[in-house]
Parts: structure tokens; C-alpha cells; sequence
């Protein structure tokens, strides 16, 4: 936690490109998905975007609510993993905001929080799923791959 602020928001924003796997081509035929991980904590969202850079998706972190909504509206991904628990913009106030933005209404949004029992029975029915923390790894990835591939969330 000695981390300044300036700093964790600089790393974010070096990292708002996602990294391709090592010996992958720049120009492969078929894109990979993409996945927004909006965690305030550097790792968990380091830990979500090593994993599913691994299973082949391209991950991008946002570190608050505000650079959450910015990189969905600017980079339309195929799904956002959300904490609600987050500084300045909270996780609840991106949630509105993504489903109120016909930009960004229509991306499937799991939350993964340690504060499940406070989201509203109106917002649970805006997500395509609800995971508490601490979570498993395999129902992350499991979830994710059922969800980026589903055409009816």
C-alpha cells in the first residue's frame, strides 16, 4: 500500500493497450475477445488479466469507476468484470452508467465483490452474473468463457 495513487493510475494507463502473448502474431485472423477488469485492488486485477491473458483474451485493467466508464465507452469490450467496492466512481455508479449508455448497454458486466448482499435486486438483473469474494479461479474463467460466447446476455 506505499504505492502513491500517480503511480497505480500510471501503470493503468501503460496498460490500457493489452499485451499480447508471447510469439503471438500482431495480425492474427481472428481477434481475441476483450475484457475490461475494473479492480481497485493492483492483485486481484493483476491476477484477472494474467488469467485471461493466458485463456487467450486480451485484458484491460481500470483501477477506479471513472476510467472504468471511459475505456468501455472507448473500447466496447466483450465483457467488463466489475467490483463495486471502488474509489471515486464506485462500482454501483458504473453499472448505471454502462446500462444507461446505449454505447455500452448491451456488454454482459460480472461483479465480483466482497459486497454482494448490498447490490440492489434492480442491478442484479442488469448483470450476467454475481461472484463474491474470495473467488474461485475455475468459476471466473468458466464464466467468462460462457458468457463472451453467449449471444442471449
Amino acid at each position: 500500500m506505499t504505492d502513491s495513487l500517480d503511480s497505480r493510475r500510471e501503470r493503468e494507463r501503460s496498460s490500457a493497450q493489452p499485451r499480447r502473448a508471447s510469439g503471438e502474431a500482431e495480425s492474427d485472423a481472428t481477434p481475441r475477445k476483450l475484457v475490461l477488469v475494473v479492480e481497485d485492488d493492483e492483485a486481484v486485477s493483476s491476477l484477472l488479466v494474467a488469467l485471461l491473458e493466458d485463456a487467450g483474451y486480451d485484458a484491460v485493467p481500470a483501477l477506479d469507476g471513472r476510467r472504468a466508464l471511459e475505456l468501455a465507452q472507448q473500447r466496447h469490450p466483450h465483457l467488463i468484470t466489475l467490483d463495486l467496492a471502488l474509489p471515486g466512481t464506485d462500482g454501483h455508479q458504473v453499472l448505471e452508467g454502462l446500462k444507461a449508455d446505449p454505447r455500452t448497454r448491451e456488454i454482459p458486466v460480472v461483479v465480483i465483490s466482497a459486497f454482494t448482499q448490498v447490490l440492489p435486486a434492480g442491478d442484479r438483473k442488469k448483470l450476467a452474473y454475481l461472484l463474491g469474494k474470495p473467488f474461485d479461479v475455475s468459476e471466473v474463467m468458466a464464466i467468462v468463457q460462457a458468457t463472451v460466447g453467449n449471444p442471449y446476455l
